[in-house]
This record gives structure tokens, sequence and C-alpha cells, in this order.
């Protein structure tokens, strides 16, 4: 016992077999694809072995981190630093992961228009092209159950907090943490290393009874179910982008298009700058230089790939058949216009509310009696064991 608390013995072993598994996985994934001529097709069994070393390779991402944060130490300063709850800790996560996939997804998109693009925008093809689809697929369904275990954390924060008990940060109650903090850091150090050793068991799983698939857990907290059927867009897109959009690369496309798809593919350049930018808010740096500067580069890397892009990508067209660019847009089939039109619009729609909150932050000073109130809620929220929701930056990011 030390400073009122059991100290944790830190395992960081833990989290290196799972670095393994998804290491694993995705050189497997590598080697399958090893002796691929550029221009081979992804026959549906190896599409298969992909899905399914994909599957293991963001869950096994997904666990690694978690266990970083959690049990190790440079893991464990970092929760107790900014006071971090399993919730916060989940969404984390699960906001790197999607940055990881994003930048899966730009890479795999750069080789693939450039090889396909010069050759022929039309007719080229490259594997990868197919080999991604089947590989990301995996991570649309899967992040469908983890964004589901952040929303279960923290409705689980909120019920407790309803009920009395206060939500459980990662590094112990809060009550603990003010004890540790009058107690000075060793104390601090002791409850966040006490605190610890139970961390992992908190993480929502139906194994606890924290998490069900039908109906709400004995604590209250929302079933998958529950969840799904809240969250239609959300679930929608990801559902459309893993099934749909992987039908349509793989089968309907005839192997036609890899230049345009390559250039979907990158719109994701974006996506690790806004998950930067929950992570951010999160943390509470929200006032922080490096807030501003992410938010700046995300605007603008945002605007480059998913508000320019489409409309080169159908000039780049116009000019490959010698057509003027609207009548090239409107020689398309019926079908291609309408892709091209659900997926261009919502762009505008959120470059648009991204501008409206740049304009905001460098257009407007904030007053000190709003600042005043804005800070004291988010302590008294933050005393209270609930932090401000970051559903809509994940609902945001998940939609792009």
């Amino acid at each position: 016992m030390t400073g009122g608390g059991a100290t944790h013995k830190t395992d960081p072993r833990g989290c290196l077999f799972q670095l393994l598994y998804s290491l694993g996985s995705f050189g497997l994934a590598c080697a399958s694809l090893w002796e691929l001529n550029p221009s081979d097709r992804i026959s549906i069994q190896k599409g298969s072995l992909l899905i399914a070393l994909g599957f293991v390779y963001f869950v096994a991402l997904t666990d690694f981190l978690n266990k970083l944060i959690l049990r190790t130490s440079i893991g464990l300063s970092f929760v107790k630093k900014y006071r971090l709850r399993i919730s916060d800790v989940l969404d984390i996560t699960n906001k790197i992961v999607s940055a990881v996939q994003a930048m899966f997804s730009c890479l795999a998109g750069f080789f693939v228009c450039r090889w396909s693009c010069p050759r022929n925008f039309l007719q080229a093809s490259h594997f990868l092209s197919e080999s991604y689809a089947w590989f990301a697929a995996s991570y649309f369904f899967y992040d469908i159950w983890s964004m589901y275990k952040v929303y279960a954390a923290e409705a689980s924060n909120k019920i407790l907090a309803t009920l009395g008990l206060g939500a459980t940060n990662a590094n112990g109650a809060a009550a603990a943490a003010k004890r540790s903090k009058a107690e000075g850091d060793s104390g601090a150090a002791a409850v966040v290393n006490g605190g610890a050793g139970g961390a992992l068991d908190e993480i929502p799983s139906i194994s606890n009874g924290s998490l069900s698939i039908l109906l709400a857990s004995k604590l209250g907290t929302p079933s998958f179910l529950r969840y799904l059927i809240t969250h239609k867009l959300m679930v929608f897109h990801h559902l459309f982008i893993g099934s749909y959009g992987l039908m349509v690369i793989s089968f309907l496309r005839g192997g036609l298009g890899d230049c345009v798809f390559s250039f979907m593919y990158m719109m994701e350049l974006s996506t690790p700058f806004v998950s930067f930018r929950g992570i951010l808010s999160i943390m509470g740096l929200k006032e922080s230089k490096m807030y501003v500067i992410n938010g700046l580069v995300m605007l603008f890397t945002f605007f480059w790939c998913r508000v320019f892009l489409m409309p080169y990508v159908c000039y780049y067209y116009s000019q490959v058949v010698n057509l003027p660019f609207f009548e090239a847009f409107w020689r398309l089939p019926r079908g291609c216009k309408i892709s091209i039109l659900a997926l261009f619009l919502p762009q505008l729609y959120w470059f648009r509310l991204m501008l409206r909150g740049a304009i905001k932050v460098f257009g407007k000073k904030k007053s000190p009696t709003n600042g005043s109130l804005a800070n004291d809620a988010a302590t008294n929220a933050n005393n209270n064991g609930i932090k401000p929701s970051q559903s809509k930056d994940r609902e945001i990011r998940s939609l792009m």
C-alpha cells in the first residue's frame, strides 16, 4: 500500500501479444498478394482471406491500444495527466484506428493512381484496388461494434452519475483522484496504478454483462440493437461502404475505373486530422495551439480531398473522352451520376459546417463571461464524472 492505494504492477507484455497479432495478420495479408501481377483480379477465396485477416488486424490493433494505455506506465501517466475515463480511452483508440485505416486507404489510392491513371484512365487495373476493398470492409463492420462500446461506456458513466455512484475513471474513482491530489503526486500515482488493475475489466463487454445484443444490460446500458436503431445514418454509412462499396469495386464495375477509385481512396486524407481533433478535445486541449493548427490542416485537406477532388476527377474524365465538362458528366450512366452527387453533396454540407466553425474561432473573441461560464460548466461536469460527449465528432468523422 502506498499513499492509500494498492500499487498495480504494469504488464506491457500483454499489449505486445496483441501488437504481434495485428502485425502478423497485416503481414499475412501482404504476403497473400506477393505473387500477383498488377492487373490480376482478386478471387472470392483470396478476398475472404483478406477480410478475415482484416478483422484480426483491426480487433487486435484496438486491443493493443487499449492495453497500451491501461497496462503500461506511459499509458497510465497519460491517463492520469488528462483524467481520462474508460469511455475516453475507448474513444481515443477508436479514433486512432480510424486514422490508421484512413492512412492505409490513402496509400492504396496513391499506388493505384500512380499505376492506373498514366496507363489508361478507364481500362487499367491494379490488384491493390480490389484487395484493399476486401481488407478495409472488415474495418467498417467492426467499427460499428467499436463505436457501440464507446457509446455503452458513456451511457454507463451517465447511469452511475445518476445513481450517485460517480463515473469510473480509468485511474480509479473521481473521489479517489481528489484524495490523491490532496496527498501529493506519490499518492496520485498510487491511485492511478491501483485503479488500473481492474481497468481492462471495466471495458464494456458481453462477458462482464455490461453489453448486450437485444435487451438492455442489468445496469441499464442500451443494447446493441438500440444503438443500431438510434444511429441509423452512421450504421447505414458503414454498412453501405463495407458491403455495397466492396461489391462495386470487386464485381459490379467489371475491372473498369481503377483510376477513379484511387481518388476515392485518397479522399480519406482528411480523416486523421478529424480524428486528432476529437482526441485533442477529449484531452481538454481545445484552447491549445495544436488544436487550432490541426483544425486549419483539417480544413485544408478536407477541401482539397473531398470538395475539390470530385470535380477534378470529372474534369479529368472529360479530357480523356474529349468532351466539354458538363456534356461528359451528362453522358455518364445514370447510376454514376447519382452516386457522384450522393457522395459529393454531403461533402459540401460538412465543409460548410467546418468553415463556419473556423470563422467563429478566428472571427470572434470569446467573452470573459462566456468563457468563465463554459469553464465552470466543464469543471462541474468533470467533477461529476461526465465529460462533454464526443459523439458529434465521432458521427461526423464516421460519415466522412
